[in-house]
């Protein structure tokens, strides 16, 4: 009997399950909107509701707190903490919305794109790595090597 159970496996293991919440979860927040299938956008979109109305309603340090369960870069969660405050201010519930968008060819599975409400999308700043600075050496010439012949 599945009596006081809820949530879908997803065929999935308990941790392959979390790890998939939370990669969701993390790219809900940081693009603003994803194609997903309907299964696993129903599955988390509780997660989602849940912690937007903690960003809006508690105290940073708390909002930050749960956040970063889900999101394990400090600076990724400060970001997306000040940006969901001022396009979500005052409102605290009904973030998201789904759509259908169609259905997938290979396994016939409906595919929905998952957003916000409102148009969010966290604008991340990419870190351009500097190559380290190659110090041209004198080279001295070595004169052309010649094989002698064995007779």
């Amino acid at each position: 009997m599945n009596h006081r159970k809820f949530g879908i496996k997803l065929g999935r293991n308990r941790r392959e399950r979390e790890a998939l919440f939370k990669s969701l979860t993390r790219s809900i927040f940081t693009h603003g909107t994803i194609e997903t299938t309907s299964a696993k956008a129903r599955s988390v979109v509780s997660i989602i509701e849940k912690l937007s109305n903690h960003i809006i309603t508690k105290d940073i340090v708390i909002a930050q707190r749960e956040l970063s369960t889900y999101i394990q870069d400090k600076n990724l969660v400060s970001q997306i903490y000040a940006e969901f405050k001022k396009v979500f201010e005052g409102q605290t519930s009904n973030f998201t919305k789904m759509w259908k968008t169609k259905i997938r060819q290979g396994d016939n599975s409906l595919m929905v794109k998952f957003s916000f409400v409102k148009p969010y999308s966290l604008k991340t700043v990419k870190v351009e790595e500097t190559k380290p600075e190659v110090k041209e050496t004198k080279t001295v010439a070595k004169k052309p090597v010649t094989k002698k012949l064995k007779k």
